[in-house]
This record gives C-alpha cells, structure tokens and sequence, in this order.
C-alpha cells in the first residue's frame, strides 16, 4: 500500500466520501482545501479509463480554473475541428444528410466567442484525463486519504455521525470506519442509496448500450467531417460513432443492444462496416464495454448524516453531456456549507439548501436529458417513414433531408449549445437574500447576465494595479468574497469585523479609481452597476448571495453582518 492507502490510526474523519468519480474526487478536492480530514473510498483500483462523460461545460470549466485543474487539461483531449457538433448519415462512406456544428469558425475563434461569458469555454476532454487532473489536485491536501480496491459494504449508525464497513478487495479484510458525514458519490447504481435511499421518482429507461473501441483507417472519411458524433439513420446499423480518441487513437460505435449475452466479434465487424457503409474496410477490435441508461431522482438527498451527490442523487441518459457537470456543480454547493457546519461557523440547518437549491437544477437535467434523448428518437423515426431508398439504396430522399436538417436545428440549442443551462443556474433558498428584482426562469439556450441573488455571479474582466488581466470568477471560490463598488473603507472595517466576530473567511474585491481593480471594459458597469449597489456579496460556491443598495445604511457592519448570520442560519445572534 502507499502512503496514501494506508488507514488512518483513529480511523475518524470529518467527511467520508463513498465513490472517487468527478463528483467524489471533486468533493474531496474542496474539502481538502479547506483541511478538513477527508476520507475516500472507491472500489475501483484507480480513476476511470473508459472512453465515456467527455463534454465539460464552460461553468465546469470555470471551477477546474479555480482550482488548477484546468491548467492541467491545457492539451487534453479534442481539438474543436476534430469534435465540433453532430452528423446525421445514412452512412458514413456516403457522406452526411444533416448537421449542426458548435461554430463555423476555428477553435481560437470559439473560445473568443465565449470570452465575454466565461473564462472557460466547453470543451471535449477524456473522462480519463480529468479525473486524474482532479486526482492529482486533491492529492495536495495533507488531510486526504485515498483508498482504492475498497467498497464500503455496510452501514451501521446514523445517530451522531456515521459508522460503516469498508472492505478491502485485495485482501479481503473489513474495517470499520467512522465519520461525522459521509457522502454518496457512487454513481447511478449507488449502493449507499440502495441501503438507506428515502424513495425515487423514475422516468423512462433506454435500454443497454454496447460500446465498441476499435481501430480503423478513417481519418480521410469519418475523421475528415469533424463531428464529435456521428449518428447512423439506418436501423439495421442505428447507433453513432465517437471521434477518434486523441491519446489511443481508436474509434467509438455504440448501439443498443438488450440481449443478456454480449455481441460475438463478427456480428461487431458486421455492425461497424455496415454503418460504416465499407463492407471490406480492416477493422480490430480493442475493447467492449456495456452500460445502461435509465432516468430518476432520489427524493431525499439527505438521511441524518448522509447526502447524495451526482448521479446518487439523480441520474440520466448521456445526451447533453449533463451528468457529470451537473455532480460537480453538487459538490461545489455542497462543499462549503459542510466545511462551515463542521467548524461551526454556520448552523447544521445550511445544510438543509443542499437539496433545496441542487434539486431544482437536477429536475430540469433530467427532463432535459430526457427530452433529448427521446426527441432524437422522435425525429429519426419520423424522417425514416416514406424513404424506400434508405434501405435499398443507402439514400435519404430531398425531402427527408430538407425535415432532417430543420428539426435538428431547432434541437440543436437544448443538446449542443444549451449556453442557459451551463450558466444559467438560479438557486432560491434560505442561503439566498432576495431583494425587489425578479430571478431569471431558468431556460437551456438563453443566458441573462444579471446580478439579482441566486445567480452564478457573471463573469467580467478586470484589471489589477499592473494591468494584468483577470476574470471575476478566477478571483472567487474559496471565501466569501464581497465586491465593493463605493465607501471601500468602510467597507473593508465591516469585512475586519466580520473575521473577529464570525470567524468568517472573507475578502473583499475593492473596485474603482485607486483601488485593487478596475473594470476592463464597459460590460462591468452594465451589469455590476445596473442596481447602484455599493457592495455585492458572492458565496464560496459563486452565487450571488446579496445586493447592498447605495446609501442604504450609515451602519454598515450591521448590514452585512445581519445578512451573514441569515445566510449561515444563525438566527439567534442578537
């Protein structure tokens, strides 16, 4: 065993995390920062390897800038022109019938197009590649321990903390651990919520789906058109084709397949030439893998001292690419309210906007996800009535074009482009100040920049004394962070306080004439100055928690204390 494998003596920890996924690894990465004693326990032998969740979103994208995890990823995975948007084929040797592309333009040129919405932009990046990046980062925290080839087997007590059975796969040997929290990153088929869950909402299932990696000489046909995925309209051979994988170089086809037994090689080889429309083409097959698709929610993501996250707590089909940024934006939320609870900044009830604000988000994924999912199957069937063609000659009729291509433009926004539902997150809660503006209803393609609470606070470029550039979001993530506009001073004695009175980390963000920053163009003062706030309080999570209007009070401190004590659910300060 390494070091990091090795058990604790008291075998005690603050938070145990069951399942080293994104979510958990994200998890451990957050708390681990903020040095709580982190235990996680993951019954695989190391981080995944399967070729599968590789959309992350910008939001996504954001956090991992935070906390170095982006840097890390600066030359993994697909270059836009190797994964930009989706094909539609009858098959891949006769070229494809419909499309719709991320951008028209090069990859500089899309990452400049989200420039003025997020530092990060959406990228296409091996589950491998960032689970290790993120592996790595919360590796650098002295107070996480990692356990891999170990599954918990047993819960036991959930009256003050948890107590539960960790067994070791190599050896066989069983522990019992102990943690004041413990919790479920385990995936869609959890067995923490197997054992406790408090009841599920199910929506439809789609079946099992076959994964093939394989090698192939396609870079002059499917590789030459640039989709990341390339949907096959023949039912004979209906299923879709992933980009070559940038590190191994092997190709994806993945089609549904309900039989208990696996497919033999030559009915693949049959299968693969045949959406390929190359009957003779030399094809090896590296790997196989199966999953399957289904849709619910757990109702409570909460039992005593246990919290769900990420797919635990809601799970779906993979079209959006919703799953695993939708987990990492749940420990992001979670995180911090655990590490204040635990050190008894906050009160156990701010746990209690966990699932009222992450629920929300998760209803809308997946009916989203959903949505899409069968949307796609909707479209597909309808194009095929009427074309004889299809079958007998491999072609789609002007017609079925013309229908193909206007339907998958208007589905395009809600499974490729969905910039509303990567920035676009609105949380309503106790944790949240409200004031007379009206939230945003949440919506997949649109985005509203605004600062009413709730909303991921907007990104802006700003400049420091030097004139290094810097975006808002970089700037927050670990405290509290208060964005003072006017009346700096008295500002920052309010935040002096605030650290001696609460024991609160917080820093403020002093901007203006002579100050920390200055805005670097005029999208600041649209959008941070359109309410006259003097100050703006933004959450460890990014979240706008609350606006102070301009000359609202000669007291200050008590402003912003009162609004702390009300976000942390401690009512009884006076």
């Amino acid at each position: 065993m390494t070091k990091k494998q090795k058990l604790l003596s008291k075998k005690i920890y603050d938070v145990a995390i069951c399942g080293a996924g994104p979510v958990g690894l994200s998890m451990a990465y957050l708390l681990g920062r903020a040095g709580l004693k982190v235990g996680i326990f993951e019954k695989r032998k190391n981080t995944t390897i399967l070729p599968k969740g590789q959309y992350v979103h910008a939001s996504t994208g954001e956090f991992f800038r935070q906390w170095g995890v982006w840097d890390l990823l600066k030359s993994s995975g697909w270059a836009l022109e190797k994964s930009n948007g989706q094909g539609f084929y009858v098959n891949i040797a006769k070229g494809p019938v419909a499309e719709v592309r991320a951008t028209s333009g090069s990859e500089k040129e899309y990452q400049e197009k989200w420039w003025d919405l997020s530092p990060a932009y959406p990228r296409k990046i091996p589950a491998s590649d960032y689970e290790a990046a993120l592996k790595k980062q919360a590796e650098k925290w002295s107070t996480v321990e990692f356990f891999f080839n170990h599954s918990i087997v047993e819960i036991n007590n959930l009256t003050k903390h948890v107590e539960f059975i960790v067994k070791d796969s190599k050896s066989g040997s069983t522990e019992e651990i102990n943690s004041k929290y413990l919790i479920a990153c385990d995936g869609a088929h959890s067995f923490i919520r197997s054992q406790i869950g408090g009841g599920q909402d199910h929506g439809p299932t789609f079946g099992n789906q076959i994964l093939v990696e394989f090698k192939a000489s396609l870079s002059s046909t499917l590789g030459n058109d640039g989709f990341f995925h390339s949907f096959i309209l023949d039912p004979r051979y209906s299923g879709w084709f992933g980009s070559q994988h940038p590190e191994t170089g092997l190709w994806r086809y993945s089609f549904r397949h309900d039989e208990e037994t696996l497919p033999d090689l030559d009915l693949l080889h049959d299968r693969i030439r045949g959406a390929l429309g190359m009957p003779e083409l030399s094809i090896e097959i590296i790997k196989l893998h199966r999953f399957d698709y289904s849709t619910g929610l757990l109702r409570k993501w909460q039992e005593k001292n246990i919290f769900f996250a990420g797919d635990s707590a809601h799970w779906n089909s993979p079209w959006g690419g919703f799953g695993m940024n939708s987990g990492v934006q749940d420990a992001n939320n979670l995180a911090w309210k655990l590490d204040l609870v635990i050190k008894e900044i906050a009160s156990p009830e701010l746990l209690n906007t966990y699932q009222i604000e992450r629920r929300s988000k998760a209803l809308l994924t997946v009916k989203s996800a959903t949505y899409n999912s069968l949307n796609y199957q909707a479209i597909i069937a309808a194009v095929l009535i009427g074309e004889p063609n299809l079958y007998s000659k491999g072609e789609l009729s002007q017609e079925g074009k013309e229908f193909l291509q206007q339907r998958v433009d208007i589905h395009s926004d809600n499974s490729v482009l969905h910039t509303g539902y990567q920035l676009g997150t609105v949380y309503l809660s106790d944790a949240i100040i409200a004031d007379d503006g009206s939230p945003p209803i949440p919506s997949l393609p649109n985005y509203l920049e605004t600062t009413i609470p709730g909303v991921r606070a907007p990104h802006v470029w700003l400049s420091n004394t030097l004139g290094k550039k810097y975006s808002l979001i970089d700037l927050l993530g670990k405290y509290f962070v208060l964005i003072v506009q006017t009346n700096h001073s008295k500002w920052n004695d309010a935040t002096r306080t605030i650290l001696d009175t609460l024991k609160l980390p917080i820093k403020n963000i002093n901007i203006g004439v002579g100050q920390d920053y200055l805005p670097y163009d005029d999208k600041y003062e649209k959008i941070y100055n359109s309410y006259c706030s003097e100050a703006i309080l933004i959450r460890p999570d990014g979240f706008i928690a609350k606006r102070f209007a301009s000359n609202s009070s000669n007291n200050i401190e008590e402003l912003l204390l009162d609004a702390l004590y009300k976000i942390l659910h401690k009512f009884n300060f006076h």
